[in-house]
């Protein structure tokens, strides 16, 4: 018999001021992109650890994001990447804080999400 559960959904904030900041940067396919995944966690009240993935300590490009996570926007492959952090919540083991979104890997010299989370994390 196949396992039915569902993948367990953490709850996410979202740091207004970062992602606004952030939005400003990018056009509109980035924002629409978010928008329906903002919609998405309202409805399902989170996001599924399913669509975690986990940053890398130090990656190869130099960003250290240890202890963050990342998703997708749209999952599974999309263009644009979100940042969060752990943190606590009233009710819950535990929450995430969305604290920096953009394009995952830029083709041009404009800084990747993972720098401008990088800047923000270990500032």
């Amino acid at each position: 018999m196949a396992d039915t559960r569902a993948a367990p959904i953490v709850p996410v904030q979202f740091d207004e001021h970062a992602i606004v900041e952030d939005l400003t940067h990018h056009p509109l396919p980035a924002r629409r992109a978010l928008e329906l995944f903002r919609r998405e966690v309202d409805r399902d009240s989170g996001l599924p650890f399913s669509r975690l993935k986990r940053c890398d300590a130090e990656a190869r490009d130099g960003t250290r994001l240890k202890g963050c996570v990342k998703t997708y926007v749209p999952w599974p492959t999309g263009r644009f990447g979100l940042i969060l952090l752990p943190v606590s919540h009233p009710t819950r083991p535990l929450a995430l804080r969305a604290f920096a979104y953009g394009v995952r890997h830029p083709a041009a010299s404009k800084p990747s999400v993972y720098e401008v989370a990088d800047r923000r994390h270990n500032a």
